[in-house]
């Protein structure tokens, strides 16, 4: 269920798209994301730092592509998202040896650390 809940965005994005076109599946994707965290917030789960950096990726470039009429920026979020999330994994594990994913899911996967490391 946690899969769906952490696409339900995307899979709106895509069904609205469909049917509305870029401006409108935008708008959605954006409502849904808000929505979903308000939803975890209200019922008082813990929001994953993925979920906030979404947040605020689809909110930047989602709202560029509303406000400037181009689609070029929304399609411009998975590759930064995509960039953001490395960048992070690199830091950690340079300037802190710290490995980020272990740090994150480490409670749900039990694995030896030179599982983690590859």
């Amino acid at each position: 269920m946690k899969i769906f809940f952490d696409l339900l965005p995307v899979i709106i994005f895509f069904a609205t798209y469909k049917f509305a076109g870029v401006f409108a599946a935008t708008a959605a994707a954006i409502v849904t994301t808000f929505l979903q965290i308000g939803w975890s917030l209200w019922r008082r789960r813990a929001v994953e730092p993925m979920q906030w950096i979404g947040l605020g990726v689809i909110t930047i470039f989602g709202g560029a592509t509303l406000i400037l009429h181009d689609e070029t920026y929304i399609k411009l979020k998975p590759t930064v998202l995509y960039w953001l999330l490395a960048a992070v994994l690199l830091t950690s594990q340079l300037f802190f040896k710290k490995n980020f994913i272990q740090q994150m899911m480490g409670k749900m996967i039990a694995a030896p650390a030179n599982i983690w490391k590859k």
